[in-house]
């Protein structure tokens, strides 16, 4: 089978290759890989029905599609192309659909739910960044290399004032260097999302967000009477923040692997985590100290669901997945104690609850269909059909309600599998249902659900009437668990598969500032001063999230609305942050970093800008970009308007700096050449050009000359 493909080449959305081992899209020169459920094959062959064998080495479609069958059970290739007596037929639908979907930014809504098809994180190449400051009041500069190294050297004699190696695990993609507190801080900011922030003095971390890799998986669990979010992506360690404050507790090693789905649970004194990784392992820890318990072996594939059941100082888990077997393991022994079969499809759900005063254990798949299961005997109880893919499962009071790939939420008996009816049935028709969750925060349950337009629903669930509804914060739904109780009350919280962590108190929707990374490469971070020094940071993503420069704390997030961001840059005037942000859309924007109101929008651009600063000049605050063609341009901050335009080499501009000396403006600028200019910015005059040994990635520009900061350090002109 190994062999075996089907390929849908589109004239207009890019070509999509499944496989055995995956599937494979490109658009453009871009690419993206990920997993693509049997189910999701299944639905679309059942459909296409018989075709012509392909044309050997025939060109694709100039307009159009074309879709190739080939080496699928044995049978004969097949194809079939627009524009033919054979045209592509409306079955291929759903591929469609994942070609635009894998290709859509962070945070974009999913049509396609995750346990279907999930595309891997896009690759996004770290590269060198450098920032210019001062460290212990010393003139400094950071530099961040492609490994992930990193180095604090002073600017006037070269002297090093700490650093690490490449083991720091950083993919960087921005850095800065700012003060707070009486303390030097250098920031970096990485291409998963992450920021992390450093006494550039002593080398302590002092606060960061780590970065989200994609498929967060997140579970919740009252630790010692704190309420712990845990979370993890698709590599890395698990993560544990207080969900109230998000304040970092520490991390669990996976060795590498990530987690797919995390389930937490108290029993016998012990606060338990389980993690399961893509490989089918699953780990399970002591949550508060760490210690690894159990490694337990046996599934055939990825684990896509768990759950947990306590009895008295008993403790069972489930799990099941891609292999589409039930195993039940006992959590004192690391033992498996049943392995359960019956599913035809991928298992989505699993979920403890009671019939006749015993424990039963109910499960939903990608075949459509709900089953339960005698736990202690490890027998098949009864089985129904309950619609196309079943996506999430919970349970509570003998009621499973299942949530399936159109967005209805379903509630059924458990021991008779009979439908319960509801006047207004719970759900969100039009988009994916992607996770499931039931609390009891007063005594009565609620049924809690996340879309894959990222929406989190709650309703009272013996009526079906809607208590809560939450935006869209950081992309799909990929996971949600509620705690159980704390000083704040029942939260829910959950994990997206663009990668960012959400906290909400579940009695009336309030956020939890927790240090959510961004949903895609951080592009700009940036330092502001004054009394409240704070730190800002930019992304693919769309998003500007501040925070307080020195802690970390009252961090805040707000959307541009306006697409990709590109470059950041930061100010104080007249005692106000103000923030400017550079964009796709070709417009430079200024913010206000407290409240996020937006300011004047600077326009000129021809190319995207890759870096932005601001400077003072005639005693007026103007902001500087240099863009992708080469071209600087140069607008007054209080309006917008263009004040300069000056031409480059044609090279992308990496590095740019304002300073006026006795009255006469200055401007430097290097680009990805390795070539820097200098201008006298009043009369648009270019004063020198000067070839650079490296690309400039910062510059510093004073009475005693230009410094240049390289991948290879600084230089001065």
């Amino acid at each position: 089978m190994s062999e075996s493909s089907l390929r849908l080449e589109d004239s207009a959305l890019g070509e999509l290759l499944i496989t055995a081992d995956g599937f494979r899209a490109t658009r453009a020169g871009q690419q993206r890989t990920g997993r693509v459920d049997a189910a999701l094959i299944v639905r679309v062959l059942r459909e296409l029905g018989e075709a012509p064998a392909p044309v050997a080495d025939a060109a694709a479609p100039a307009v159009g599609r074309r879709l190739t069958v080939t080496g699928l059970n044995g049978r004969e290739d097949r194809q079939w192309t627009d524009g033919s007596t054979v045209p592509v037929p409306a079955a291929v639908a759903p591929f469609a659909t994942l070609l635009a979907q894998v290709f859509g930014e962070p945070g974009e809504a999913a049509a396609l739910p995750g346990a279907v098809a999930l595309g891997h994180p896009a690759a996004q190449a770290a590269r060198s960044a450098a920032a210019v400051g001062t460290v212990a009041g010393r003139a400094a500069y950071a530099l961040v290399e492609e490994d992930g190294s990193f180095g604090l050297t002073a600017l006037d004699d070269a002297a090093s004032l700490g650093g690490s190696d490449a083991d720091a695990g950083l993919a960087p993609s921005a850095v800065a260097l700012g003060e707070a507190d009486g303390r030097s801080l250098f920031a970096v900011g990485g291409t998963d999302g992450s920021v992390q922030v450093w006494d550039a003095t002593t080398g302590q971390v002092v606060h960061g967000s780590t970065g989200g890799e994609g498929a967060q998986a997140v579970a919740a669990l009252i630790c010692r009477d704190i309420p712990v979010a845990f979370s993890a992506g698709q590599g890395g360690d698990l993560r544990a923040v207080r969900a109230d404050d998000g304040r970092v507790l520490g991390n669990l090693p996976t060795g590498g692997h990530g987690a797919t789905v995390l389930r937490a649970a108290h029993c016998a004194g012990l606060d338990l985590l389980a993690a399961a990784a893509a490989d089918g392992t699953v780990r399970v820890w002591d949550a508060a100290t760490g210690e690894q318990l159990h490694l337990l072996v046996g599934h055939r594939g990825e684990v896509r669901t768990m759950a947990v059941l306590t009895i008295e100082d008993q403790a069972v888990l489930a799990t099941a997945g891609h292999d589409r077997q039930v195993r039940i393991w006992d959590l004192a022994t690391g033992q498996s104690v049943a392995e359960l079969s019956g599913h035809t499809g991928t298992v989505t759900g699993l979920a403890f609850t009671t019939v006749d005063e015993r424990p039963v254990l109910a499960s939903c798949a990608l075949d459509g269909t709900v089953r339960t299961w005698d736990v202690y005997d490890g027998r098949a109880l009864h089985g129904w059909p309950a619609g196309g893919w079943l996506t999430a499962l919970a349970a509570g009071d003998g009621v499973l309600y299942t949530g399936d790939e159109t967005g209805r939420i379903t509630a059924w008996d458990a021991a008779t599998g009979a439908a319960r009816s509801y006047g207004t049935p719970p759900g969100r028709p039009g988009t994916p249902l992607t996770a499931l969750a039931l609390g009891a925060p007063h005594g009565r349950p609620v049924l809690v659900a996340g879309f894959g337009d990222g929406v989190l629903v709650a309703w009272d669930a013996p009526t079906g009437s809607q208590l809560l509804e939450l935006p869209a914060d950081g992309g799909p739904v990929h996971s949600l668990d509620l705690t159980d109780g704390g000083p704040d009350g029942p939260l829910l919280v959950c994990g997206t598969t663009a990668g960012a962590v959400r906290s909400h108190r579940l009695a009336d929707g309030t956020a939890h500032p927790l240090p959510v990374p961004h949903a895609g490469p951080v592009t700009g971070l940036a330092f502001t001063t004054g009394d409240q020094p704070l730190l800002a940071s930019a992304g693919r993503d769309g998003m500007i999230a501040v925070r307080a420069a020195a802690t970390g704390d009252n961090s805040r997030r707000f959307a541009t609305g306006h697409g990709p961001i590109t470059a950041l840059a930061a100010l104080v005037t007249g005692g106000q942050p103000i923030l400017a942000t550079a964009g796709e859309d070709l417009k430079v924007r200024m913010w206000h970093a407290g409240s996020g109101a937006a300011g004047p929008v600077c326009e000129g651009l021809a190319r995207p800008a890759e870096v932005l600063s601001f400077a003072e000049i005639g005693g007026r605050p103007v902001l500087i970009a240099g863009s992708a063609d080469g071209t600087v341009l140069v607008w007054d901050v209080q309006n917008g308007s263009r004040t300069a335009e000056l031409a480059g080499g044609g090279a992308a501009v990496r590095a740019v700096v304002g300073r006026e000396f006795d009255g006469e403006a200055l401007l430097a600028a290097g680009d990805a050449a390795g070539t820097l200019r200098l201008w006298h910015l009043g009369s648009a005059t270019l004063l020198n050009e000067a070839a650079v040994d490296g690309t400039p990635l910062a510059i510093e520009l004073d009475e005693t000359g230009v410094r240049i900061v390289t991948p290879g350090g600084a230089v001065t002109l």
